[in-house]
């Protein structure tokens, strides 16, 4: 804003988004995404920021077993049809998975049946964008969507004002939808 005055009050995410795709794609998003599997649960953090201090924390729960690393591709897939829903064209990704990282990359190649299903769902919206930087980050700069998603994998934690989302199965399957379309279950806990 010119005169350095900004809303005193934001409430959604779309009053925080930018007026057009177009405004958007002059800057570049990041994207931090990190996932997490363990014994108690499994979950996925994304922290989206955008122009003009626009940021967004999301947390999922994965309602399903998944390795560690399906778990970083669930917080992957989240974290870009979030960023394509509000108009990012230009995207920054960050995560602290290597494995992830190259394999999107083009570095190592997906091994299973999964992994190449995963590798395949993050290409092809990779392909809807018009710049994306894939970049691999130590573990200590990528601490808020670790607290994330390790929060998101247990069950019993009040999210408070965090966007928050079980998702009942994994994004591969047939039966499961995009964000962007509005099909996963909203946790709203105040």
């Amino acid at each position: 804003m010119e005169n350095g005055e900004g809303p005193t009050e934001q409430t959604t995410r779309e009053d925080m988004a930018p007026d057009s795709a177009e405004q958007s794609d002059e800057m570049h998003w990041t994207l931090h995404v990190d996932g997490s599997a363990g014994q108690t649960g499994r979950g996925a953090g994304v922290v989206l920021h955008g122009p003009e201090g626009f940021m967004l924390e999301y947390a999922l729960r994965l309602d399903f077993k998944a390795s560690n690393n399906e778990a970083e591709y669930e917080a992957f897939l989240a974290g870009l049809s979030l960023a394509m829903e509000l108009g990012a064209g230009k995207l920054k990704v960050y995560s602290d998975s290597q494995l992830v990282v190259n394999q999107v990359n083009g570095i190592y190649e997906a091994k299973g049946p999964r992994m190449k299903r995963y590798l395949q769902k993050v290409k092809e919206k990779l392909q809807r964008m018009r710049e994306v930087e894939i970049l691999q980050v130590p573990r200590d700069m990528n601490n808020q969507v670790d607290a994330l998603s390790k929060i998101a994998s247990e069950e019993t934690h009040d999210f408070g004002t965090i966007l928050t989302e079980i998702l009942p199965h994994p994004s591969i399957d047939e039966h499961s939808k995009d964000t962007c379309n509005g099909q996963r279950t909203p946790v709203r806990k105040r």
